[in-house]
């Protein structure tokens, strides 16, 4: 096996597995598709394997073709990296990093560090992607990613973990608007349900404050949780980093509801995680330092 040989072949293939289909990639890499699908032949005899599984529409890889895909994302990403650096020989932190994180974080954390960061480092590009801790977990078990910036990553054998600190959640209201009810005992709770482990119940998890006397506004972001709230609608349920620029701003304030409230519920981690395969990598040991000082 000698894939050094078939690195064209190689690209081919990466197209068809990014795009999921013969014909879209046939279009993308400027080659007909009888000869596409003749390359990825040669491929599968080369590697041994079969590569994809065609569907009525479109392919799906097979566990083979998985596997080849990681490395190939590696393969071509760091080709990007190469090329960024050659065109600024001089300097050694020009490259590009992909960087996966949490919603909340990306809003919170990293506008005003990227700002700093990239005019610090200007020929180093960042690819930022965000969503679900579990969204970018599974992107850097793809090897889709270079590092993620999540809530509680999961333990792997190629991967690599940084708890960076941790975070809790606690009650809050407005101090700027007018409050939309009466008393803390019968105020409405504002919550992300899926800001909990999966298939945790939020009426489970906040059962000792009453829920079930309470109104529910269930949100899908935990920024939808905080607008709510700052507008006097009822009690936000958030964590310390999200609402700690409001909190500085005398907008919002925790509230005691008893049960351990005050000093915060539910912990969780913020960590840094990067595959063991990128591990003392300059541009990414760089990112990480300078992520540990700001955050």
């Amino acid at each position: 096996m000698y894939l050094r040989e078939h690195l064209e072949k190689l690209h081919y293939f990466y197209e068809i597995a990014q795009l999921g289909s013969m014909k879209k990639a046939s279009q993308a890499v400027f080659v007909t598709q009888p000869s596409l699908s003749k390359s990825m032949k040669i491929l599968e005899e080369v590697v041994g394997h079969e590569l994809f599984i065609r569907l009525p529409r479109g392919v799906k890889m097979t566990e083979a073709g998985e596997v080849l895909y990681q490395y190939c994302h590696e393969l071509f990403s760091s080709l990007k990296s190469v090329e960024k650096r050659l065109e600024s020989l001089e300097d050694p932190m020009a490259g590009s990093l992909r960087v996966g994180t949490y919603d909340s974080i990306g809003i919170y954390f990293w506008p005003a560090f990227l700002k700093k960061f990239l005019a610090k480092f200007p020929n180093l590009s960042i690819e930022m992607t965000t969503g679900r801790s579990r969204q970018m977990q599974e992107l850097l078990n793809k090897g889709e990613l270079d590092l993620i910036l999540v809530i509680n990553p999961e333990e792997s054998a190629q991967s690599i973990i940084q708890v960076l600190r941790e975070d809790r959640f606690k009650f809050y209201r407005s101090t700027k608007k007018k409050l939309l009810f009466e008393n803390l005992e019968k105020a409405p709770f504002i919550v992300m349900p899926d800001s909990f482990a999966p298939g945790e119940s939020v009426r489970d998890k906040l059962n000792p404050f009453k829920i079930d006397e309470r109104k529910i506004y269930s949100m899908s972001s935990l920024e939808s949780v905080k607008e709510l709230t700052l507008n006097g609608l009822g009690l936000g349920f958030l964590p310390e980093g999200v609402a700690g620029a409001a909190v500085e701003k005398g907008q919002l304030e925790a509230v005691d509801l008893g049960h351990k409230s005050k000093s915060g519920l539910f912990p969780h981690k913020v960590s840094l995680s990067y595959h063991k395969a990128r591990d003392g990598h300059p541009l990414l040991e760089t990112l990480i330092q300078e992520i540990k000082v700001s955050l």
